[in-house]
């Protein structure tokens, strides 16, 4: 009771006819059991679903060695500008919103903030790094002293 389905487990197509090409890929069609197919339409999806978190996990990174310099700068930028309004929107930092708010809040009102600066920091630090080391290329005889 299985049918014809596009085998590359990284393509979205899923059913074709007998003796079909895939329209995406290439990929001739093969013909599956039954359970063949279902295993092979849940690799489909779990490929589909770890693409997808791999795109998000891409937009969580702090740096990766893809990111140009100016990338970097922008994201410290945009933490410093995110801290300040979150700051101005929560004043953690006055005496009279540790009074009048509760614990729970101003703790994790101080944890956003110090992650947030944690970000800058490490972003800054790789910025650091990578001055460091064309300087270390451009005078190898130097860094060798």
């Amino acid at each position: 009771m299985g049918g014809y389905c596009c085998p590359n487990v990284s393509c979205a197509q899923e059913y074709l006819k007998q003796g079909e090409a895939c329209p995406r890929c290439g990929t001739q069609a093969q013909e599956f059991g039954f359970r063949e197919q279902i295993t092979l339409l849940k690799e489909k999806k779990s490929s589909k679903y770890k693409e997808k978190k791999a795109g998000e996990a891409e937009k969580e990174i702090l740096f990766s060695d893809k990111m140009s310099d100016d990338q970097i700068r922008a994201k410290i930028i945009e933490d410093m500008h995110n801290l300040t309004m979150h700051e101005a929107g929560t004043g953690w930092m006055r005496l009279g919103a540790l009074l009048g708010s509760s614990t729970d809040q101003m703790l994790g009102a101080g944890f956003k903030a110090l992650i947030d600066q944690n970000k800058i920091i490490i972003r800054q630090n790789e910025l650091l790094l990578r001055k460091i080391e064309a300087l270390k290329n451009e005078n190898p005889s130097k860094a060798d002293a």
